[in-house]
């Protein structure tokens, strides 16, 4: 599982997200993804679904850019991002990644 760790009402740096299965890209042409995060602990959803902007659609890669409500709370959240395909298919497309919010001094 991947890590990450932020600062709390931090707004960088942008999660960089590689979409691969089975160690090839996953084309993401004419797709979207979204971004979900909920907290570790309690289970609350904290992003339930915010766009990501592709950046290479090719090579499988996609960036969810923060917004000040994302984090503002301090604590220990999982992640991971939704494929949606032009077919209407939908498949979760990263592994689950460990999100650490630590305190601002």
């Amino acid at each position: 599982m991947a890590s990450i760790k932020i600062v709390q009402n931090d707004t960088k740096p942008y999660l960089e997200f590689e979409i691969t299965q089975d160690g090839a890209p996953v084309d993401l042409t004419g797709a979207t993804v979204k971004f979900y995060m909920k907290d570790a602990t309690s289970g609350l959803v904290k992003i339930n679904g915010a766009s990501c902007s592709i950046t290479d659609a090719t090579k499988g890669k996609c960036r969810y850019v923060w917004t000040s409500s994302d984090t503002n709370t301090v604590s220990t959240y999982l992640g991971e991002v939704e494929i949606t395909f032009p077919d209407g298919k939908i498949q979760t497309g990263y592994k689950q990644i460990t999100i650490v919010i630590r305190d601002d001094i």
